[in-house]
């Protein structure tokens, strides 16, 4: 698993305002903000307009990755309610219409998106590719999955061009995990959120340093 480093909320938040002089920056803000709500990469890559938005175009907080997009045809439930991060989606959505990206015939519905068009679009105006790799496994059995290079590196580059240099695209993830436990929030609902059946593998989401346990104590006395 990956070694990726875990970042803080103000480190988050840090990333996000560099990103604002960046090329390209509506999709790149909103690849960042979903990637800290614990989606995978291949899941944000196939994520559609329809899975965060309503009919009415309304952006969801409470989000059901359908299995059909999830690791292992596991579905999940993810939330987007953090009011940055759906000010971040809003800024994309809008990004889009100007580019006229995927758009409908009907602005009345998914404000004017085709809601089966995915959510992220690459800089050339198009749903960024996934290809199929194989991983060899400990029984020495061979197993097929779907992944995104371009989206991917694009988020490595980001946090490179932000000075993260052990960040990857597990970053988002592991910050999440990170972060949640030093709110107390449950090992059992980290995993559910990162679609973990196995909570041992959450544990090496979590990464407390010596900062954060001396955080944590000035927080809680």
């Amino acid at each position: 698993m990956s070694k990726a480093i875990a970042l803080k909320p103000r480190q988050i938040n840090n990333v996000l305002r560099k990103i604002e002089l960046m090329q390209d920056k509506e999709t790149k803000k909103a690849a960042i903000a979903i990637s800290h709500a614990g989606l995978r990469v291949s899941e944000m890559a196939r994520l559609e307009v329809q899975d965060i938005m309503y009919p009415s175009g309304k952006l969801k907080t409470e989000v059901f990755l359908r299995a059909a997009i999830c690791k292992g045809l596991k579905p999940r439930t993810i939330w987007l309610s953090n009011k940055k991060t759906q000010q971040i989606i809003q800024e994309l959505i809008d990004y889009r219409l100007k580019k006229r990206w995927g758009t409908s015939l009907n602005p009345k519905e998914y404000q004017g998106l085709i809601p089966e068009s995915r959510l992220l679009y690459n800089n050339r105006g198009r749903p960024f590719a996934l290809i199929t790799k194989q991983v060899e496994m400990a029984d020495g059995s061979i197993q097929s999955y779907k992944a995104c290079e371009t989206l991917r590196a694009m988020i490595q580059g980001i946090y490179n061009r932000c000075g993260f240099k052990k960040a990857s695209s597990h970053t988002g993830r592991k910050s999440l995990a990170t972060n949640a436990a030093l709110r107390g929030v449950k090992l059992s609902e980290i995993a559910a959120i990162l679609g973990h059946e196995d909570e041992e593998m959450t544990l090496e989401y979590i990464c407390i340093d010596q900062q954060r346990i001396k955080k944590a104590y000035e927080v809680g006395f």
